[in-house]
């Protein structure tokens, strides 16, 4: 056995001992980076395809009030395709955990502005995030991802 004063200036070893204090925290830092860039691209994934839906409401040809259109059910059938696909005809979701039920496409209510009937479109998506495993490997609940888009109903 080595006398402690040899240990103490003996520097073999202490490279894996400092990769074995930091990588810990080094990787750490890398999953939570990817899980937090993975959960902002839902989010903005989200965010445009609700704009898109409203978008795509204030130009179709509807009646007001719209709810008592014959075309509203169709719209609305459309506009919650169009958010989770991104695609009016679509049928793959943009993001696999998705489902229609995750978007709201509200009743627009007809009125008055300046001597003119307008009706506003409001389409809302909430969705709860499913992580890659980092969040619950941390015991934090499930992020809630949420959007939503007004448009004025302009019509074709």
């Amino acid at each position: 056995m080595r006398p402690l004063p040899c240990l103490v200036k003996d520097c073999r070893g202490s490279a894996l001992l400092e990769a074995a204090i930091v990588l810990p925290v080094v990787m750490s830092l890398a999953f939570g980076l990817a899980e937090l860039g993975r959960a902002l691209h839902h989010q903005h994934v989200l965010t445009k395809t609700v704009r898109d839906s409203a978008r795509y409401l204030a130009r179709v040809s509807l009646a007001c009030p719209a709810t008592g259109d014959a075309n509203w059910a169709n719209a609305q059938s459309a506009a919650t395709t169009l958010a989770l696909t991104g695609q009016v005809g679509g049928t793959t979701p943009l993001v696999g955990y998705w489902t229609a039920a995750a978007f709201t496409v509200g009743a627009p209510a007809c009125q008055t502005i300046m001597g003119r009937p307008v009706q506003v479109m409001t389409v809302t998506g909430s969705v709860d995030y499913q992580s890659m495993g980092f969040l619950s490997l941390l015991n934090l609940p499930p992020l809630r991802l949420q959007a939503s888009h007004q448009e004025i109903h302009i019509g074709e």
